[in-house]
């Protein structure tokens, strides 16, 4: 069925010749005639049922209604254009992925090894969209996304990557004893991520201690600032290992007790059913699924 929408000549010269306020200079740029120009867009006017400028001697003025459909379709008009230079610069191989990650998962854990995709895959191009966006795949711009959760999202297929291994991590000399158990952590502020916030009361489950205190303490909306928070001495912070691997590393944050726990939530490869068969998404997906150690299905 054919779409119910103008040409995309008409759109065109309806554009430049609302940015240029005139149809003689929309000509020049669009290196058509004068005429063409005025044809396309009179035929743009009859086929919308309005008038979108109004012609004056001081030149063109843009009618209310030309005003609400220039806004309409100047993104979509730079979303084709950036479409077919995409395709255009990597000749059908590889192409342009628009994700979402959140914040510290793509800071401490994706970026550091893009250099191996970009070694493997270099006519693969990322980029990175408003991770906000990442939870509406109604938005025509965004091809997949990363997740932090259960890996259970309506209307998205999602790939475990990794982030399930959680640890304890404080400031080295927070505890000026040795550790013992997990009743010796409850000397210290507990500190929790807001969007994990059971994560506390099950690992001291996992440890063999039920406590109404593992839910007390301070809160923070990101691993980002948890780390730092801990790294700081404000607290003991349960924290993902895969963000805070280089902290660890350098002996900025240590782990006081080592008692094996396996979250529910983790970081999750989230993408909608309809782009499943992306060439670009499934280079990305099949890299990304190795590099945490995962076969590719």
């Amino acid at each position: 069925m054919r779409r119910f929408c103008p040409s995309i000549a008409e759109l065109q010269a309806f554009e430049v010749a609302a940015r240029q306020g005139s149809f003689t200079r929309a000509a020049q740029e669009l290196c058509i005639t004068q005429g063409a120009v005025s044809k396309q867009i009179k035929s743009l006017e009859t086929f919308l049922g309005v008038n979108l400028f109004l012609r004056t001697r001081a030149g063109l003025v843009l009618t209310q209604a030309g005003h609400a459909y220039l806004n309409d379709i100047r993104a979509s008009l730079n979303r084709i254009e950036a479409a077919s230079l995409a395709i255009m610069s990597h000749r059908g191989r590889g192409g342009t992925l628009n994700i979402t990650t959140m914040p510290t998962f793509g800071a401490k854990w994706l970026i550091p090894r893009l250099p191996e995709l970009r070694r493997h895959y270099p006519e693969l191009q990322l980029i990175f969209l408003p991770y906000l966006m990442g939870y509406d795949f109604d938005s025509p711009e965004v091809d997949a996304a990363i997740r932090f959760g259960t890996g259970s999202w309506p209307g998205s297929h999602a790939d475990y990557i990794t982030g399930r291994e959680v640890v304890p991590a404080c400031a080295p000399g927070l505890f000026t004893s040795p550790v013992r158990d997990a009743r010796d952590l409850l000397g210290k502020p507990l500190l929790h991520h807001t969007s994990a916030q059971h994560q506390w009361p099950a690992w001291f489950r996992a440890a063999g201690y039920e406590t109404p205190h593992s839910q007390d303490g301070a809160r923070y909306d990101q691993y980002t600032l948890l780390s730092q928070a801990a790294i700081a001495g404000m607290g003991v912070a349960l924290i993902p290992r895969c963000v805070i691997e280089e902290e660890l590393a350098e002996g900025k944050l240590v782990t006081p007790l080592n008692i094996p726990f396996t979250a529910r939530d983790g970081y999750h490869l989230c993408y909608p059913e309809h782009k499943a068969n992306l060439p670009a998404l499934q280079i990305f997906r099949q890299w990304l699924l190795e590099a945490a150690g995962h076969p590719a299905s």
